[in-house]
């Protein structure tokens, strides 16, 4: 087989596998010819040369097909040796580039948030997090973040055991409201704070969710309270950046809108 053939024939065998999808895990040769219009006999052979190495499996009753185990062998293996700071630089740096303010990738470490990667801002007065760097998870926009997403039993832990003590005017301390504040961020999908942990410092963080639709970090953009104005601009920015961190670590389109206010 020529070369040029049979670079033709790889590239529609990896569309006959992106033909599937959660709301269609089962199609038919006469299905996923229409979809990918390419003549039934190409896809009957690319389905049988598939089939041959296990990448998809076939209903002896409906003669139907579906994805098979090996695939998702093979997307663990990625996503297990896929390191979030090697996938999130590059869209944090973007994403300092049109904000011009700091970003930062915090990760839970039990009730505090840590800082584990830094585009820094283009300004000489920016907010400064040290990596590694250890703040209470129940103030600010990152750590509201976290916490939004975790099940309830954390919750009411993470409040007895800091008492969500103040650090500032405008820490959120009243237990109630508390909650209500995890809840909208929940319903929006981001968090904006202002002057919370430190009264000069303004923020906006979205949630970056793994293959499982865990949250697995927050993604934040913050400075100074008087010259970053978070605008609807903004927010739809970080809401993007952290999604597209999202999907290169293997989280599902499919999974968002649970994800994005599945708990009231």
């Amino acid at each position: 087989m020529a070369k040029r053939e049979q670079g033709t024939s790889i590239r529609r065998a990896l569309k006959v596998l992106s033909a599937f999808s959660l709301e269609e895990p089962f199609l038919g040769v006469s299905e996923i010819a229409k979809k990918l219009d390419l003549p039934k006999s190409s896809v009957h052979w690319l389905l049988q040369v598939l089939q041959d190495e296990g990448y998809v499996c076939q209903d002896p009753k409906t003669n139907k097909y579906r994805l098979s185990v090996k695939l998702f062998h093979l997307g663990s293996i990625a996503t297990n040796t896929m390191d979030i700071n090697y996938v999130a630089r590059p869209v944090m740096e973007r994403l300092r580039d049109i904000t011009e303010e700091t970003v930062n990738l915090y990760v839970l470490d039990g009730f505090d948030r840590v800082c584990i990667e830094q585009a820094e801002g283009v300004h000489l007065v920016r907010q400064v997090v040290r990596l590694g760097q250890k703040i209470p998870a129940y103030c600010g926009a990152a750590g509201k973040v976290l916490v939004a997403w975790q099940p309830e039993d954390f919750i009411e832990r993470l409040i007895s055991h800091t008492r969500l003590k103040p650090l500032t005017k405008n820490t959120i301390s009243d237990v109630v409201l508390f909650k209500k504040e995890l809840a909208k961020i929940r319903m929006q999908g981001y968090a904006v704070s202002h002057g919370e942990r430190d009264i000069e410092v303004v923020a906006v963080s979205a949630p970056v969710f793994d293959e499982e639709g865990k949250i697995l970090a927050s993604l934040s953009v913050s400075g100074p309270v008087s010259r970053f104005e978070i605008t609807p601009q903004v927010i739809e920015a970080v809401k993007n950046a952290a999604s597209e961190i999202s999907y290169q670590l293997g989280y599902s389109k499919d999974l968002e809108a649970a994800m994005l206010g599945g708990r009231n």
